[in-house]
């Protein structure tokens, strides 16, 4: 997969010092015993967690993944761990922050795990709803996607945001092959999307087209993209990818994940439009309520996230995996992403004041 990368976390500059550190030493024996000795603790201590897990028999997670991915997690966690209930409440990211934040400063703590777009993650840490934990599938990610400090959160795979349509209304050689090709007047006032002002996420999409487009540019496009009178929908992204499985709506701007987890669904007709690039826009951590009812559950919960295995089911339904070596569906392992960038201050106002303006609030 050709990604650009624009925006992403920093490394842990300390852990990287550390790393080099210990590289340079010349007493292997040492070293070797010791992690051994490590790797035989994690062994022991993973049956602990399993036998302390199923002891509590169910685990809480809040989160935005939507219900079709949740479900899917669920089946493969409980299939894992027979005896131990996943269930799962689905708020989109700032209903389900405002939730977070309302039951936790109330001292109701309901919450085991917590998975949300990682650029939310730090306000719940500064917050104290958070708790470190070293997960034994740690390994397999680049240190760019671990939480900083280390140990908060990993964000395990990216959501993309592109162009679907309906292949029942739209024929695959008239759909849109660009960015472009949706102000053709064929589709105005057929186009859906996500609102990219009540959507942080498709916020940074469009925040990605400005920094591949240039400023000027882009909100040219912006203004033709109105013109052709979009139907737009939000906070959640889930309703214009519904609307574009059915026929609703011949053409959609949103979340294309969906094609491969909603669109499977029966009586969806969903595909990707060959439109690049596709822009990560956001991508979740699973992090341990500091306060979880059942904390080993919740850690138990978080191991099997970032597992292979758990990595390549998502990777199968849409999403793309930050864990190495797992691909996923070719459409996806091949497309050109740009990582889209986290917008703040005066530029963040700017912008979103343009879209409003454009798109409704």
């Amino acid at each position: 997969m050709n990604i650009i990368h624009k925006s992403v976390s920093s490394p842990l500059k300390e852990a990287g010092q550390f790393t080099r550190y210990m590289r340079t030493l010349t007493v292997g024996a040492l070293v070797l015993g010791l992690s051994l000795l490590l790797s035989g603790n994690a062994s022991a201590q993973s049956k602990e967690l399993i036998d302390a897990a199923k002891k509590e028999g169910k685990v809480m997670v809040y989160g935005e993944l939507i219900t079709p991915t949740m479900r899917a997690i669920k089946k493969g966690f409980e299939s894992k761990y027979p005896g131990i209930t996943m269930e799962f409440i689905y708020l989109s990211g700032a209903p389900l922050m405002n939730r977070i934040v309302s039951e936790q400063d109330a001292g109701r703590h309901l919450a085991d795990v917590i998975a949300i777009d990682t650029v939310r993650m730090p306000i719940l840490k500064d917050k104290g709803y958070l708790t470190q934990y070293s997960s034994a599938n740690k390994g397999i990610y680049p240190t760019e996607w671990h939480s900083v400090p280390a140990d908060y959160w990993i964000r395990n795979h990216l959501y993309l945001g592109g162009v679907m349509y309906n292949d029942k209304s739209v024929s695959p050689k008239d759909a849109p092959k660009s960015y472009q090709d949706l102000l053709d007047p064929k589709w105005k006032g057929k186009i859906a999307m996500v609102s990219p002002v009540a959507n942080d996420l498709i916020f940074a999409m469009f925040a990605g087209i400005v920094q591949d487009m240039g400023e000027k540019a882009a909100y040219e496009y912006f203004e033709k993209l109105a013109k052709q009178n979009p139907l737009v929908f939000g906070p959640g992204g889930i309703r214009v990818s519904q609307g574009v499985g059915t026929g609703e709506f011949p053409i959609g701007i949103g979340f294309i994940g969906h094609v491969f987890s909603v669109g499977t669904q029966p009586g969806y007709n969903m595909r990707l439009a060959d439109v690049s690039p596709l822009y990560a826009v956001g991508g979740p951590g699973f992090a341990v309520a500091k306060n979880a009812p059942n904390p080993n559950a919740a850690r138990l919960i978080t191991d099997y996230m970032l597992s292979r295995e758990a990595q390549e089911m998502i990777a199968g339904i849409g999403y793309r995996s930050n864990a190495d070596g797992v691909k996923g569906i070719k459409e996806l392992t091949e497309a050109k992403i740009s990582v889209a960038p986290v917008l703040t201050g005066d530029a963040a106002v700017k912008l979103r004041a343009k879209l409003r303006q454009l798109f409704g609030g």
